[in-house]
């Protein structure tokens, strides 16, 4: 009787030490979805292909082209930390006005108070060669494997322009002929609120008559028609071009 009664005794122990191993806590971040719209003026009034503007300069535009690259997104929460987008490339081409919207998956929940973004394409995806997606050379924004992607093109028509045109090209990310930028925006007053059950839409707004005078400086159609190379030029076009860009609000 004794003998069983250990039996028993070892047995219960181990089946207790089992149950306790068997039950894993593992805790799961909740995500959410977001949009940022790009909403593009000239001079305060609303852009549209085809419809000639008057620049800073007094001249005429037209534009047949424009195109942008927006990468490496990053959200700022309350409490400092940082959310940053994996494969973050999108190319904006007004051409086709539902590439402005940009969908952002699997964003972590919570309350966010900026947002930065580059316009252009990092150095080590400029040399990475042929890729996919945004970045594919079927896009018409890739130069070669020593110059990159093209980071901003603006092409259309100008009277101001002896050759009746204009085309600007802009890349570039080597020493003084850096044409990349990158800038956060302050969402103040407002939070970005980020929830499993709510999709909300930051609005951005380009103002693309900045390009022309903007804080680094004139750029006149009739003296610099066309910028299709790295160089200061191409630097003042790009910063210029980031100037124009604000935060407006946001749809929670």
């Amino acid at each position: 009787m004794l003998g069983t009664a250990l039996a028993i005794t070892v047995f219960t122990g181990c089946k207790k030490d089992e149950e306790i191993t068997d039950t894993p806590t593992t805790p799961t971040e909740t995500t959410g979805e977001m949009e940022i719209e790009f909403e593009h003026t000239f001079d305060g009034a609303a852009f549209s292909m085809g419809t000639t503007y008057t620049n800073a300069n007094g001249e005429d535009v037209n534009y047949s082209t424009v195109k942008y690259y927006v990468s490496n997104i990053k959200l700022t929460k309350t409490d400092g930390t940082e959310w940053v987008q994996p494969e973050s490339y999108y190319l904006v081409d007004l051409s086709t006005p539902s590439t402005a919207m940009l969908h952002l998956h699997d964003v972590p929940t919570g309350d966010y108070t900026d947002i930065t973004f580059t316009i252009g394409v990092d150095s080590t995806r400029c040399v990475s060669g042929a890729q996919e997606g945004a970045l594919a050379i079927s896009n018409n924004m890739f130069w070669s494997w020593n110059s990159g992607y093209i980071f901003v093109k603006m092409e259309g028509t100008s009277s101001a322009s002896n050759s009746g045109q204009f085309a600007y090209h802009i890349g570039g990310f080597s020493y003084t002929n850096n044409s990349i930028n990158e800038g956060s925006f302050d969402f103040a007053p407002s939070m970005l609120m980020i929830r499993q059950d709510a999709a909300p839409v930051v609005h951005m707004s380009i103002d693309l008559n900045k390009v022309y005078d903007g804080p680094a400086g004139v750029v006149s159609v009739a003296t610099s028609s066309n910028v299709t190379m790295t160089n200061a030029n191409a630097v003042k076009i790009s910063d210029n071009f980031f100037s124009g860009i604000s935060f407006e609000h946001i749809h929670n």
